[in-house]
């Protein structure tokens, strides 16, 4: 728990949650969405998959994470020979040379850091995909009979490249459900590309210069970001929001008879009850990013298609039309808005 010292008001961190996004965007140039739903997710206490072409900053993110928080970090590049006990770990065995007892030792693998970059995620081997799952859910590993509990708070930032190519093995519906947002990274734009250059010319990227985990540069403790992380968990959320929550989540699923009949015949499944959790955990942690001690629609709505376009798998009609999960959830949303009066509620 978080000590007294450390503990803080509504407008402390909202500031902190401020200050960290304008911090992290002063060291990647162009990526705002990205920036926003990573400072989301990590409020919210959930990990991120991240999907966009090589060189967008996805990896340098965790970097610029652990620069501005006292949150240490590690990365795993994930390939189709990894095993699992290359990323949990395993029991060594020691021999002591004077008595020849023998004992076996915990050797601690990567996964137990604050902060985990999971790199190409999607070229590893099913069986060791699987061996992430338990990590990622319980916050917790198994080794040898032995549960071993994970540094708190834990997160994974996971990156898979879009394109199909050999070695690659497509993430299972579970894992992808672990996700509590998917966010696409989008090439930057002509001014912010030409940023990235000019600080390049500078030698001043990040990882071009040595001070790039300069203590001084630290935010927050590890206590106060456990209190900002509790703060952002005690944004109100009503009860009319949230029965809007359940009506666009269940809209999603085919079967349903709140989804419209015009998609039934363009979704293969929908999104499952842990949408709805998490659309609430990121809709909190946006509401306090932007002041706001109640989560409001227009939270929910910016925060929707990160968190569902992973959980909702089209079938074979919605590519041949090139409907996308985010245009499906578009009309979701629309379909909702149309039906009831948001204003009248209070909620918009």
């Amino acid at each position: 728990m978080p000590s007294t010292a450390e503990s803080v008001t509504f407008e402390q961190a909202y500031e902190l949650s401020k200050a960290l996004q304008e911090k992290i965007s002063l060291s990647i140039f162009g990526q705002e969405e990205l920036i926003t739903e990573a400072i989301c997710c990590l409020l919210s206490g959930g990990h991120i998959l991240m999907t966009g072409a090589p060189g967008l900053a996805k990896t340098t993110l965790v970097r610029v994470f652990a620069k501005y928080l006292s949150l240490n970090h590690g990365r795993i590049q994930f390939t189709p020979d990894l095993l699992p006990t290359d990323i949990l770990g395993s029991d060594i065995l020691n021999i002591d040379p004077e008595s020849g007892k023998r004992s076996f030792e915990f050797s601690a693998g990567p996964v137990f850091v604050n902060l985990l970059l999971a790199d190409e995620i999607n070229r590893a081997s099913p069986r060791t995909q699987s061996a992430l799952l338990e990590a990622m859910q319980e916050r917790t590993c198994t080794v040898g009979g032995t549960n071993h509990q994970l540094p708190q708070p834990f997160m994974v930032f996971a990156t898979q490249n879009p394109f199909e190519s050999e070695g690659a093995f497509p993430l299972p519906e579970a894992q992808l459900d672990r996700f509590l947002i998917h966010t696409l990274v989008r090439y930057p734009s002509q001014e912010a590309e030409e940023r990235i250059l000019t600080e390049h010319a500078k030698s001043s990227l990040i990882g071009e210069t040595l001070a790039a985990h300069d203590q001084a540069d630290y935010l927050m403790s590890l206590d106060k970001m456990k209190s900002l992380i509790d703060c952002c968990r005690r944004v109100r959320v009503d009860d009319e929001l949230i029965q809007m929550i359940n009506r666009l989540v269940r809209s999603s699923r085919p079967d349903d008879e709140t989804c419209p009949k015009e998609f039934r015949q363009l979704i293969w499944y929908g999104a499952g009850p842990r949408a709805g959790i998490s659309l609430i955990s990121v809709s909190r942690a946006f509401a306090l990013m932007n002041g706001s001690e109640q989560v409001r629609w227009e939270h929910v709505k910016r925060m929707a298609k990160p968190v569902l376009r992973h959980r909702i798998r089209l079938a074979a009609q919605a590519s041949r039309d090139q409907i996308t999960e985010d245009h499906m959830i578009d009309r979701m949303l629309e379909a909702l808005e149309s039906n009831y009066n948001l204003s009248a509620k209070g909620l918009s």
